[in-house]
Parts: structure tokens; C-alpha cells; sequence
């Protein structure tokens, strides 16, 4: 069955979208063949003359997990070395640090302070303040040392001069994604917003809400919103851990409900499109009655969107089906402004959904799920949208996905 495959289809995820290890705006130059201790791709960064960057703050390149924080004394070469385990499967390591601001086991962001550039090695070694540099994809060294990419760009081997785009600022936080499947059942996912990792799910329920779902918004953890092709309303109420998934019978919340898309902000509005108009419903309880869902009226027509999803309190992230990534700010009837975030090439989505904290999620038509990060995602601009992080290459097959909002940060 498509609503199987959701579940046992494993994550094999694509390397991070590795950034320059050191705060956004700085610029650094890397050297890849002058020590004579490197063995294949490593990199040495200075951005001085050596004792000017004694101390200068080291940030991780992409979000993961500290896998070692710690002096290697006579082990190696590599003095106060943090190695960070990052999603499918890479690690980087930052070596010779003066000092170290994390521990082992710790999770971090992309660009969270990780220690400061240092010159510290083996009992007896003499070296110059620097960074250096590596990124791992399996094991055998020195032939898992991977070239180095930055913002998605391959560095320019032996030597370059960069300037960071590391500024996040970093996500913290759980992704809980429903979904439904095309017989009815309905499936919940836990993604970790800052990694790109799933944690667990899909988990699927035996029993189908009895008829075809049309539109989907989560309100909580628990509580879902789904329509009908009739244009009924129902409010279902889940019951999920990591093994299994169960749900009450549907409760009936009206009928007329036609649209194409539905999206909750996790702040008491509920967004729904019809034929292009956008209206805007206030909800007044965690679990709603067919009373505790009132219309605020139109808002405009001209919404053609092929997807919706909610990033905050009143705005709102769609794409048309040519393609354009767009992001809204609703004020009220006729009160909204529209920001065009990329022109083109997000049409290979069917989904896009949203939990919060700038991480937007796109599905696929091979059944993949892809992760992105906004700096900001409320300054009107797609320059500092970066990505796609793969979550899983295929294996989501579910016909609508929705994001329970407000829970990365």
C-alpha cells in the first residue's frame, strides 16, 4: 500500500548545507596544502596574521550533534578538538582550538559558538594560531576526508578567500507533521527542525476517517482539522506515540467548507482558499465545536496558490504552480502584502508546510521531503533562504501533509 511505504522507507539524508565555520559577514582564507600534516581535503583558516586570530569565535558549520569535545593529548596532532555528527552521516571537525564552548552529547545549530581559534596540538608541538578544518563521510582515513563545500558551493582547492553566510542564527525544536493518506488513515512524523533528521514515523493508523480528505490544518498536538470533497468539516482527535496512532470518530463541524487549502498560525487563525479567495477564521478552543469557529470574512481574492502553509501569527507561505515562492503578511479585508521569495523552480512541490522558526518543508512528487531555512522569514526576502537539506530522498506518499504550528523556534 502508498500509506506503507511512508513508514518503512528508511532516511538516507544528502550532505547539510555546510557554512563557513565562523560568524556571519566574516571573511577567512583557507589553505588546503600547506602543512605537511595534511593528509587529502583538509583545510587551515586564518583571516590575519596568525596571532591576530587567537581567540576569534569558531561556529558549527551546519546543525548536529558534539560527538567529542576534548584535548586528543598524544593521540594526534589535533589538539581541543570538537567533531560534530551531522545529518546522513557527515562529520566535521574543528581542531587546534583554544577554547571549547560545548560538550559531548550536546546538540547545536548551524552557527551557534562551538570554542575560539586556538594552537594547541600534541604535548611539544609548536603551531601557529589557526582552524583546521574537515569534513568525514564514513570511515578509513584519510579517504573519508570529503571536499569541503560552502553554501552549497565546493571550495576552491588548494586555497580561497571567503566570506561567511553562516547567519542563521540556528533553529531549535520538533516538526510534528500529520499527514493523510489516499484511503483515508492518517499519519504523524517527528522531524528535528535544527538536524533535518526524522525521529520517528511515519506512524499510520489501522482504522480511515471514512471518507476522501480534501484540505488539512493542525491546530495541536492532538487536534486536527480536515475537509471533505462534500465541503464538510471535521475536527479529529489523535492519539500518537512512536508506535502507533488512533483517533476518535470525526466530529462534524458544518458544511460549506470548499476550500483547496487550509492553514492554522498556532495563534487563533484559521486560513482557508476557494477559488482564490482567501478568507480568515478565528478558532476560540483547543478542540472546537462547530461555535468556536467564526468567519472573519474575505480577505481577497487572487490567491491562485498550489500550496499554504502558516509561518507565524497572521503570515502566511504559498506557491503558485509556475513555480513562485510567495509570502504573505494578512493584516485584514483588503489589508495584506505579498513577497515574492523566489520566481521560479519550487513548482516540483506538492506540499509546503511550516512549523515555525524559518524551517520550511517541501514534498515532493517522488515522495521526498526536503528541508530549508529562512534567517528571517519575515523581512519579505528569499536571499537568505538556504537549502535543501534532504530529510528523506522518497517515501512520503501521503496526499496532504500539515505542520502543527509553533514548535521550532
Amino acid at each position: 500500500m502508498a500509506a506503507s511505504m511512508a513508514v518503512t522507507v528508511p532516511a538516507q539524508a544528502a550532505a547539510p548545507l555546510f557554512q563557513l565555520p565562523f560568524p556571519c559577514g566574516q571573511t577567512w582564507r583557507g589553505d588546503s596544502d600547506g602543512s605537511s600534516a595534511h593528509e587529502s581535503w583538509e583545510i587551515d583558516f586564518n583571516r590575519g596574521s596568525g596571532a591576530d586570530d587567537l581567540g576569534d569565535p569558531v561556529v558549527a558549520a551546519a546543525a548536529g550533534t558534539v560527538r567529542a569535545a576534548a584535548h586528543q593529548g598524544s593521540a594526534n596532532g589535533y589538539g581541543n578538538l570538537v567533531k560534530i555528527e551531522h545529518s546522513g552521516g557527515y562529520f566535521t571537525y574543528y581542531a587546534h582550538l583554544n577554547t571549547m564552548a560545548v560538550r559531548e552529547g550536546q546538540s547545536v545549530a548551524q552557527g551557534a559558538t562551538i570554542g575560539s581559534v586556538g594552537d594547541t596540538s600534541r604535548p611539544g608541538n609548536n603551531i601557529s594560531p589557526h582552524l583546521h578544518y574537515e569534513v568525514r563521510l564514513g570511515t578509513g582515513y584519510p579517504g573519508n576526508i570529503q571536499p569541503a563545500y560552502f553554501d552549497g558551493v565546493r571550495f576552491g582547492y588548494p586555497d580561497q578567500t571567503l566570506t561567511s553566510r553562516n547567519c542563521g542564527g540556528g533553529v531549535a525544536g520538533t516538526a510534528s507533521i500529520y499527514g493523510a493518506t489516499s484511503d483515508g488513515r492518517i499519519t504523524y512524523t517527528a522531524v528535528n527542525a535544527a538536524t533535518g533528521d526524522r525521529t520517528h514515523g511515519a506512524v499510520v493508523s489501522g482504522a480511515s476517517l471514512g471518507f476522501v480528505p480534501k484540505a488539512m490544518a493542525t491546530l495541536n498536538f492532538n487536534t486536527v482539522l480536515v475537509t471533505s470533497s462534500g465541503g464538510q468539516l471535521y475536527r479529529v482527535d489523535v492519539i500518537t506515540n512512536n508506535t502507533s496512532l488512533t483517533f476518535n470518530a470525526p466530529v462534524p463541524l458544518g458544511g460549506g467548507w470548499t476550500h483547496d487549502l487550509l492553514a492554522y498560525d498556532g495563534r487563533g487563525s484559521l486560513y482557508g482558499i476557494a477559488d482564490g479567495a482567501l478568507r480568515r477564521y478565528t478558532v476560540s478552543a483547543n478542540k472546537p465545536g462547530a461555535g468556536d469557529i467564526t468567519s472573519d470574512g474575505l480577505i481577497d481574492t487572487g490567491f491562485t496558490l498550489k500550496t499554504l502553509t502558516a509561518t507565524g501569527a497572521d503570515w502566511l507561505l504559498g506557491m503558485t504552480s509556475g513555480g513562485e515562492l510567495l509570502s504573505y503578511r494578512i493584516r485584514g479585508a483588503g489589508d495584506w502584502s505579498r513577497y515574492e521569495l523566489r520566481s521560479s523552480t519550487w513548482q516540483v512541490f506538492r506540499h509546503l508546510l511550516s512549523a515555525g522558526g524559518g524551517v520550511y518543508f517541501g514534498h515532493n512528487a517522488e515522495g521526498g521531503l526536503l528541508r530549508y531555512t529562512d534567517a528571517n522569514p519575515y523581512d519579505g526576502s528569499g536571499a537568505d533562504v538556504r537549502g535543501p537539506d534532504t530529510v528523506d530522498a522518497q517515501g512520503w506518499s501521503q496526499v496532504l501533509l500539515s505542520a502543527q504550528p509553533g514548535t521550532v523556534a
